[in-house]
């Protein structure tokens, strides 16, 4: 089954690479892929900048650390998203989950980027026997069927070899992690409904996996953090030293500031 997977996404990664237009709009790009988005797209993506959390990495109101984590400290460790999702934004995260998987490709190298210009360090496994896993968020069996894929997944293995071209060490485990129920929409609930909302939904499957792995856990979209927290909290049970969560975009404290 594991092997079947396999070659699905490495087909549906050779479908995705080719292409002559914008990755978002459809715009013709001349320098593509050296440059997957139209100078248009570009200009109307909302860059996670100035004012940000120290610990989720979300666009603040006023500096330091939000309302959320000052409120609710997260179990992972630090949070990095290279966007705010509105807009365009949003527009290119609902895509890839739509079966845009071309943008994995665009949205990978601007979260590296973006971790690596703002604090994130990891060493070479080689060096300081640091054991390295990317873990994606998963979905449950039905909701992944549906779909057809995982996006969490299919950034995670890009992010792999993305960090493997850098010399640094890492592995992809998306077997680690499994989601045993559907759970409700995160922005209608409060605050202390979105934990409760969470509890149990998660399952360490490989516990051995963990033991005193950095784990990098990768999510399309980071609107309440709690998915994050949440994971992390099962993951860092199982023995994890620390957990870092990437995602593509996060959801600016303004938007959720009264939930």
């Amino acid at each position: 089954m594991k092997w079947i997977k396999s070659l699905l996404r490495r087909l549906r990664a050779w479908s995705v690479k080719k292409g002559y237009f914008c990755d978002i709009c459809r715009a013709e790009v001349f320098e593509y892929p050296k440059k997957r988005i139209c100078p248009e797209c570009e200009n109307a993506l909302a860059r996670n900048e100035g004012r940000v959390c120290p610990v989720c990495g979300r666009q603040t109101v006023s500096g330091g650390v939000c309302l959320n984590c000052k409120a609710h400290a997260p179990r992972f460790n630090k949070a990095w998203s290279p966007f705010v999702y509105t807009g365009t934004v949003a527009l290119a995260v609902n895509l890839l989950k739509n079966g845009g998987l071309r943008l994995v490709y665009f949205f990978v190298d601007e979260m590296l980027n973006y971790a690596f210009q703002n604090g994130f360090r990891v060493g070479r496994y080689a060096l300081n026997g640091e054991k390295l896993v990317i873990v994606p968020v998963p979905l449950t069996k039905a909701k992944r069927k549906e779909r057809g894929y995982n996006q969490a997944e299919e950034l995670a293995f890009v992010i792999e070899k993305r960090l493997k071209a850098r010399g640094v060490w890492a592995q992809t485990d998306e077997e680690i992690l499994t989601k045993t129920r559907d759970t409700n929409l995160q922005k209608e609930l409060s605050m202390r409904e979105r934990r409760e909302n969470l509890k149990g939904a998660y399952h360490v499957h490989k516990r051995k996996a963990c033991k005193g792995a950095t784990i990098l856990l990768v999510d399309d979209i980071m609107t309440t953090g709690e998915t994050g927290h949440e994971c992390a909290r099962v993951l860092k049970n199982a023995g994890a030293k620390r957990v870092y969560f990437f995602t593509c975009a996060s959801l600016a404290e303004k938007k959720i500031e009264n939930k």
